[in-house]
């Protein structure tokens, strides 16, 4: 099984924080050991008396994953992978990806569509390992984005919701505080009906009931005065 689209999707690469359940973890976990098997199996059915540094290097990083997977590991044999593999092996290899890179629209995939078609100069099987060696590098790379911007959306996503959480309790928490204020002020009206109206008038006095008395003592010291008439004749 070669890089696919479900396995780097559902795989995060190592170098990721763990943001994941023990489930996720295990189903990862057996996704990279497929991935580990099917690329085994290839370069077992791509021996060949030949030797090269490409052969030990994948020896290597074999030996290495006997301790621990890494998809950074596993990557980097199915790259190599596009150097040792038989012609029949290269072409249907070639002819995956580029469907696969096709689909996915991935950039510079029609140019070389157009070299595999009938009529086009021969290419030869180098240049088919080149070529397929760089699609596979672009679709890892367009894998590895992808499953970096859904981890930032999915933190992004987390952060608002928290946020959203927050701003909602605070806003509940200012109408309970108002309610309860509300609620004290009109059981002290209840309680003390002169004190809430003297706090309710705007001078914070009560209305005088002995305000008319006073309103008349002007009128009787005008009636009990003596007139000028009555002056004038005393003091004749």
């Amino acid at each position: 099984m070669a890089m696919t689209e479900t396995s780097v999707e559902d795989t995060k690469v190592s170098s990721q924080p763990p943001m994941t359940t023990e489930v996720e973890e295990s189903h990862k976990k057996e996704l990279l050991e497929q991935f580990y098997l099917t690329l085994n199996v290839k370069y077992l059915y791509a021996q060949t008396e030949v030797r090269s540094v490409v052969h030990e290097r994948i020896e290597r990083l074999f030996a290495k994953a006997e301790t621990s997977h890494s998809w950074r590991d596993a990557y980097e044999i199915e790259q190599l992978l596009c150097f040792v593999f038989t012609e029949p092996q290269l072409q249907s290899e070639l002819d995956r990806r580029l469907a696969e890179a096709k689909d996915l629209k991935i950039k510079y995939v029609d140019s070389i569509c157009k070299e595999q078609k009938e009529g086009s100069p021969v290419v030869t099987p180098s240049d088919k390992r080149i070529i397929l060696h760089q699609l596979l590098n672009d679709l890892q790379w367009f894998y590895s984005k992808r499953d970096q911007y859904r981890l930032v959306s999915k933190r992004l996503m987390l952060r608002v919701s928290l946020l959203f959480m927050v701003a909602l309790l605070t806003f509940s928490l200012v109408l309970f505080i108002q309610f309860f204020a509300h609620k004290v002020v009109v059981n002290a009206e209840k309680a003390d009906p002169q004190r809430a109206a003297s706090v309710a008038s705007p001078s914070g006095a009560v209305p005088n009931a002995a305000a008319p008395a006073d309103a008349a003592a002007p009128a009787n010291a005008a009636v009990n005065a003596p007139s000028e008439t009555e002056k004038r004749g005393g003091n004749k």
